[in-house]
């Protein structure tokens, strides 16, 4: 009866564990998204678009990129309700069923992000197939559906052309997942890398978008490209960086690509008061001198790391300033190392650090090093 009983066990085990999943759906019974963008229409309605891959065009040997008059997707999109009312709305339109199980990237119209995103995020949050590791993006001066339908120049899609072309800028992975965990930590204000359309239809990289979230999560601003380096420098979400300045002593310039990059911020506390430093170190190589210094020459090489130093950190001092005063939200994440560093301070500052943030004594210290001075020593036009 026993060994019965057991044999009964083991074939009601083999079944269990051999049964298929009973919503398991093939991959040609999917309608893949790749990319999906948030707009707001003029009579503030909410417009999603959808950057659909089609199958029959990946082949092999098609060409990648734009001219080729025969795209790799389509894009599709639709209003209603809300997301979840547009989601069935865009499943009218396709034959297979809709997935976003592996969305690449989320665009949001630059009229979205001012108009407010924090009422939109439930649904990608709460859908079991919603990829939380999309890349997330705003579209500066333009809509996310026009940025989507562009053919790439090199990539067969938009998706995979903007999460390549932040990885060449140097800028660390920062999923869709991350920007929410912003939204929910104290002492940090979201923001996301910016994307607009030239007039030849090519996609670049065009800065960074701030945002309050303490305001329905809205676009309150812009950082320009070099900034937004510095601004992620801060942030520890840069992994390497180039920088150009004019050295005066040498009476020229010189590019430094930084290879490595460091990042300290210390919270003092002087008189009850709250002081912040920030401690930036680069290591990199010099990959254009027009200066008539000779780098390979140590006098000579510590007068270009000083003053390449000197001349990041005013900018980098400028740009703190520039977000204290004018967008007054903390991007940088200064209040997360205040809660690290002094717990129960911040008990007191949390509910009015964005009274505090705008008034915060902040310094900033850099120190660049240039490890490898290039293929030759002094620059060319210098040789006799």
């Amino acid at each position: 009866m026993k060994r019965a009983a057991k044999l009964c066990f083991v074939v009601l085990l083999m079944v269990s564990t051999t049964t298929g999943c009973w919503n398991l759906k093939e991959p040609d019974q999917l309608a893949f998204a790749l990319g999906g963008g948030l707009d707001l229409t003029k009579d503030d309605q909410l417009d999603i678009s959808a950057q659909i891959a089609i199958p029959s065009r990946l082949g092999g040997g098609q060409e990648a990129g734009g001219g080729t008059g025969n795209k790799s997707f389509r894009i599709i999109s639709a209003t209603g309700k809300n997301v979840n009312d547009i989601v069935s709305n865009l499943q009218k339109q396709l034959s297979r069923n809709f997935f976003v199980g592996h969305r690449q990237i989320i665009l949001i119209g630059q009229r979205m992000a001012e108009h407010g995103i924090g009422s939109l995020l439930d649904w990608f949050v709460r859908h079991p197939q919603s990829e939380l590791r999309s890349r997330i993006f705003v579209v500066k001066d333009g809509q996310a559906k026009d940025l989507l339908s562009v053919e790439p120049f090199i990539e067969p899609f938009t998706s995979t052309e903007l999460v390549r072309q932040q990885t060449a800028l140097g800028l660390k992975r920062h999923y869709f997942r991350d920007f929410l965990s912003d939204t929910l930590s104290q002492g940090l204000q979201p923001m996301l890398p910016v994307v607009s359309l030239t007039d030849t239809k090519q996609v670049v990289y065009s800065g960074t978008a701030v945002f309050n979230k303490d305001d329905g999560l809205k676009l309150v601003g812009f950082l320009n490209s070099e900034d937004s380096f510095y601004a992620n420098w801060i942030a520890n979400r840069q992994t390497n960086l180039a920088i150009t300045s004019f050295v005066k002593r040498g009476n020229g310039s010189i590019s430094l690509t930084l290879l490595s990059l460091g990042r300290r911020i210390l919270v003092k506390m002087i008189d009850n008061q709250i002081k912040i430093d920030v401690l930036l170190t680069g290591e990199g190589t010099i990959v254009e001198n027009t200066t008539n210094l000779d780098p390979t020459i140590r006098n000579d090489l510590q007068i270009i790391e000083d003053e390449l130093s000197e001349t990041t950190r005013r900018s980098i001092q400028q740009l703190i300033k520039k977000v204290q005063k004018q967008y007054k939200t903390d991007i940088f994440g200064f209040g997360v190392h205040v809660h690290q560093q002094y717990p129960d301070h911040w008990k007191t500052l949390k509910q009015d650090w964005d009274v505090t943030f705008p008034e915060l004594n902040v310094s900033v210290k850099v120190k660049l090093h240039c490890k490898d001075p290039g293929e030759t020593s002094a620059s060319i036009q210098t040789k006799p």
